[in-house]
């Protein structure tokens, strides 16, 4: 499967594992191509996603969700809100349905009620949630939609970035300064989430747009990984292949205790491609 577009070409792979303490993987990932026919969603074990290229005219959206254990039903909820981000996302794409920060968004709200509806219903806990971070790559773009605490890094010119804000306690008792970095590492609120998909009737989505050159890779992984591993090992890791950069940081995150389910998702830009150029002047008034 080669995903080489007119102007974009990507290559990618994914790995989750249940870790050494769990009993089953509540993590979920899944991709779809923009003018695909259908979104694929990994299934509840743990699970492989040998090294490929995807075909798509338009782009690819890659996603990572996180099921809330505490609440039970985890695995359902992250399920649920990949299937339905990724769906809605390649749907209103196909549609025309405009710019893919407001097509994220809606994509999220979607997510967001299928986990409401469902705990509603009955199939799950009532309080089931979720984390959810999607990734879609254009020509010359890459647009993120992110809530919780599953975190989307770049390797840009050897560089790391990372891409997301966690919505966690700890992360707001550090913006407050009310605790140092070295105290966030064991503090007991680390994974309590101020925010999350199907916790309530509504979900605030951080959006960010990028622009991306070629070479450049990412990340998408659940906090059983990057807990697990250092800034300088995850940088490392992105100047490989994509199988073997995600082969190298779960079997790290299984080194050192393995006490959640660690899932990586890595996305290589083999041709960034180009950018379409904005209308100018009157024409962006009928375009």
């Amino acid at each position: 499967m080669q995903a080489v577009t007119a102007t974009l070409a990507v290559e990618y792979a994914g790995l989750s594992v249940s870790g050494c303490v769990r009993d089953h993987n509540e993590d979920r990932l899944g991709w779809t191509a923009l003018d695909g026919d259908s979104a694929f969603v990994m299934p509840a074990e743990d699970f492989t996603l040998e090294q490929a290229v995807a075909t798509s005219g338009q782009g690819l959206v890659f996603a990572v969700a996180d099921g809330l254990g505490g609440y039970g039903g985890g695995e359902i909820a992250a399920g649920l809100a990949v299937a339905a981000c990724l769906n809605r996302t390649r749907q209103d794409v196909s549609g025309g349905g405009g710019r893919l920060s407001g097509i994220l968004r809606a994509a999220f709200n979607t997510a967001n009620q299928a986990i409401f509806d469902a705990a509603l219903g009955g199939s799950g806990s009532r309080k089931m949630q979720s984390t959810l971070s999607a990734l879609a790559i254009t020509p010359g773009e890459a647009h993120l939609a992110h809530v919780g605490d599953s975190r989307v890094y770049r390797r840009h010119h050897g560089d790391l970035e990372i891409l997301t804000t966690d919505h966690s306690q700890v992360m707001e008792l550090l913006r407050l300064h009310i605790i140092t970095p070295e105290q966030a590492v064991d503090h007991p609120a680390r994974y309590a989430l101020t925010r999350s998909v199907g916790g309530d009737i509504t979900v605030r989505v951080d959006i960010r747009t990028e622009g991306i050159e070629s070479d450049d890779a990412f990340l998408l992984c659940s906090d059983g990984l990057w807990s697990n591993v250092t800034a300088s090992e995850i940088v490392e890791a992105l100047a490989h292949a994509p199988a073997e950069a995600c082969d190298r940081l779960v079997r790290l995150a299984l080194e050192r205790g393995g006490d959640d389910n660690a899932t990586a998702m890595v996305i290589r830009v083999r041709e960034a491609g180009q950018r379409p150029e904005a209308p100018q002047g009157w024409r962006r008034l009928f375009s």
